[in-house]
């Protein structure tokens, strides 16, 4: 199962998609995919032209990230968190 998220928040547009998989016959799914990718956003107004420019650039992201992305996060530590700096441990 694959689900996309998209947004617009001010002058950024983002998207995730998520992709799980059963890895039983029974139990809740898990995640073994996940790509975010953000960009500026160019004041588009029609709403299929939107997501189809989200979809295609999030397509495109996913295509040229790196391999070590395409596993989902980064380990503790990472360059990769949110912060941009890695976790610390205090």
């Amino acid at each position: 199962m694959a689900t996309i998220y998209v947004s617009d928040v001010m002058d950024q547009v983002a998207a995730t998609l998520e992709l799980q998989a059963w890895p039983d016959s029974f139990g809740p799914p898990e995640t073994v995919y996940e790509h975010t990718g953000v960009w500026r956003g160019v004041g588009e107004t029609g709403r299929q032209e939107w997501l189809q420019r989200a979809l295609m650039l999030l397509l495109q992201d996913m295509s040229t990230a790196p391999e070590e992305s395409r596993s989902g996060a980064a380990p503790m530590g990472g360059p990769h968190t949110i912060s941009g700096s890695g976790d610390r441990t205090i």
